[in-house]
């Protein structure tokens, strides 16, 4: 049995663990060769239609089962300059013939030259029907070569899954 002091620390620990981990400004870290490529910020996801307002636009049919699209990919500004800041923006649109919430991942993998930088996935085990944004702010590092980049994005459920590439560029 854990005493009582132990757990509070316990608590304690993974409170700020959390608090930390969910910062605004906190970001992950790909590693490329034991070394960290770029920087990946917060991810923001806002609702553009809900659930009834996407059926009457997409003409949805239950019948027809899950609908799980990429609707639109971007990188912003699609020219930067190496230590600049992207914001990329994931537009999809869910549906399911119940009505229910269902477990979605994003995968986003840049790509320079062929080879795989660094890649992120996100899971939201309790994405409800509709129209959705997600943004996640990029940064990217003072030393990016330049040249053109691929962000390569794919949305899947247990139903399906969506993919879309985009180029930008780093001068």
């Amino acid at each position: 049995m854990t005493k009582p002091r132990q757990t509070g620390w316990i608590i304690g620990l993974l409170c700020v663990i959390l608090a930390a981990w969910s910062l605004p400004g906190a970001a992950l870290e790909f590693p490329l060769n034991g070394k960290s490529w770029a920087l990946w910020g917060s991810t923001r996801e806002t609702s553009r239609l809900g659930r009834e307002q996407t059926v009457a636009k997409e003409r949805y049919c239950p019948t027809g089962g899950c609908v799980i699209r990429l609707d639109r990919i971007s990188v912003t500004p699609p020219q930067a300059r190496a230590g600049d800041t992207l914001l990329l923006t994931t537009s999809y649109t869910l549906l399911t013939p119940e009505k229910i919430d269902i477990p979605i991942t994003i995968t986003r993998e840049i790509f320079f030259q062929g080879k795989s930088l660094g890649r992120t996935k996100s899971m939201d085990s309790r994405q409800r029907n509709g129209s959705f944004d997600q943004e996640v702010n990029f940064q990217l590092p003072a030393n990016a070569a330049r040249g053109t980049y691929n962000l390569a994005t794919t949305i899947s459920t247990g139903f399906g899954q969506s993919q879309k590439t985009v180029e930008f560029q780093v001068e």
